[in-house]
């Protein structure tokens, strides 16, 4: 690695703005990782459409515009929007980017002793979210 680059990136260190910077280039690497896992998946499992696919995209575009548009208006309404929203937010996305990487890896077979459990768990949790056909119909 360049010199360079870890020279700049220490100095992006130094500022707030700076670390989100870092860290949106951090969810847009997770982001690609997380498209070009889907897509692996999605061709081995014979899976592959391109409605599914462009919606997707679509709605990776629509968060990428939504985590960048949030940084100058933390500049434009700093009573409103503060710093402490980026960071949720941003946390926020980069542990659902996380957990779909995992989620495509187990379901391409990679890594499914590892990722066994902590997809076990997310599918347990979905389970109890999700309403009964029996409370349904009796709700009818």
């Amino acid at each position: 690695m360049d010199m360079k680059m870890i020279l700049w990136a220490e100095e992006m260190m130094k500022n707030e703005y700076g670390k989100v910077l870092i860290w949106l280039g951090v969810i847009l690497i997770l982001m690609a990782a997380d498209m070009i896992t889907g897509f692996i998946q999605a061709y081995t499992n014979h899976d592959l459409k391109s409605g599914k696919m462009s919606t997707g995209l679509l709605k990776k575009f629509a968060l990428l515009v939504v985590l960048v548009a949030i940084v100058p208006l933390t500049i434009v309404l700093p009573d409103l929007i503060s710093v402490t929203v980026i960071i949720s937010v941003y946390t926020l996305e980069t542990a659902n980017e996380l957990i779909s990487v995992v989620e495509n890896c187990n379901k391409l077979g990679v890594g499914k002793d590892i990722f066994d459990p902590i997809i076990k768990r997310l599918q347990t949790n979905q389970q109890d979210k999700l309403p009964d056909k029996d409370d349904q119909e009796n709700n009818v």
